[in-house]
């Protein structure tokens, strides 16, 4: 859908037109009184009265070729001038068709995401969260109260709701029953603690990630229900300081982790009851030889196994850190969701059977 076209630049040549008919009845108004010693004033006055219809008497006499000229001025004017006022009448009136066109499309949009993520703030840290998760094709919903900003992720091609994420309401409006993960990234911390515990209370198995700029919220946003409290002012001085002492780290990391255009990527992938991984090694995969990835490292429970040998074999729960070019991870997903669809359908099969 195009943009509205802005008022200024629709009001652009009506009120153009007004200003020409201004001029030339003026003007023409100061040469037809001249012989009187009419004023600038005076043919501006005589302009005014004929084109807003007010009708005063005139300051001086009208001669035949002055009352012609005086109806092509009150003719013209008095239509640059509902020219202005019909313009200005439409423009109120698409804007709020298109608003509520508008809302439509997002309500629609909203209601056909799943598995999706919802960020609630477009300050400074939301802006950055909304570009990455942009550049990684990660379906997502915006939530903002303010309309400035709510028209402008509309112009981004964002999906946003306008509204305030601290109510249910707002909240359920967004999915968050059917969202993966949310974001609180709101400038406020009693905010953010709020939509953490109503965001909790809606989704039990969401992937909560809250912004804190007092350290002391912290503990309190995990006992909400976070599973990660970020301080943006803690990581930007720790990254100040990691470039300064290992440069080429942060580098490489920072364009493994951002999916926009990067060589490789670095992803983690959640091993479930019906994946294709469970039970089989490293070994027997042969991940690295078939796809390219290299297995970084499996977080299973409280354990972190580091750089696992190719013996160490897969088991429901496992969130396996791997590395490869974003097309061999592509590939790889593909395939292993694949397989993982078709396990849990004869699994269901089997169960259905034995019941």
């Amino acid at each position: 859908m195009a943009r509205t076209q802005r008022l200024e630049v629709r009001l652009a040549l009506p009120l153009a037109l007004v200003a020409a008919v201004t001029a030339v009845g003026t003007v023409g108004y100061w040469l037809l009184w001249r012989s009187y010693g009419a004023t600038w004033l005076d043919a501006l006055y005589m302009t005014f009265i004929t084109i807003t219809t007010i009708g005063y008497s005139e300051p001086y006499p009208l001669d035949e070729r002055a009352r012609i000229f005086t109806m092509v001025v009150g003719t013209t004017g008095i239509a640059s001038l509902f020219y202005v006022f019909g313009v200005f009448m439409d423009y109120l009136v698409e804007m709020g068709a298109s608003g509520e066109r508008r809302k439509r499309q997002m309500e629609r949009k909203i209601a056909a995401l799943s598995e999706h993520v919802i960020l609630t703030g477009l300050g400074r840290v939301g802006h950055q969260a909304a570009e990455e998760l942009s550049q990684a094709n990660h379906p997502f919903v915006v939530i903002e109260r303010n309309p400035e900003r709510v028209l402008w992720a509309a112009d981004q091609g964002y999906v946003v709701l306008e509204g305030d994420a601290t109510e249910d309401e707002t909240l359920k409006k967004a999915g968050i029953e059917r969202a993966k993960g949310l974001i609180a990234a709101t400038g406020d911390d009693a905010n953010n603690l709020f939509i953490v515990l109503s965001a909790r209370a809606l989704n039990p198995e969401l992937y909560i990630v809250a912004r804190a700029e007092d350290a002391d919220v912290i503990p309190k946003m995990l006992k909400a229900g976070a599973n990660r409290v970020i301080d943006p002012y803690a990581i930007g001085g720790r990254r100040l300081a990691s470039l300064v002492l290992h440069p080429a780290v942060v580098d490489f990391l920072e364009t493994t982790l951002r999916r926009g255009g990067a060589p490789i990527s670095i992803e983690d992938i959640l091993v479930t009851r019906d994946s294709p991984l469970v039970g089989k090694s490293i070994a027997e995969l042969n991940l690295n030889r078939r796809y390219g990835i290299v297995v970084l490292a499996i977080i299973r429970g409280d354990e972190t196994i580091v750089s696992p040998a190719a013996e160490c074999v897969f088991k429901p729960g496992d969130q396996v850190i791997v590395m490869a070019t974003v097309e061999q991870l592509e590939r790889f997903v593909r395939e292993m969701e694949l397989q993982e669809s078709a396990n849990r359908k004869e699994r269901l099969e089997r169960e259905a059977k034995e019941a």
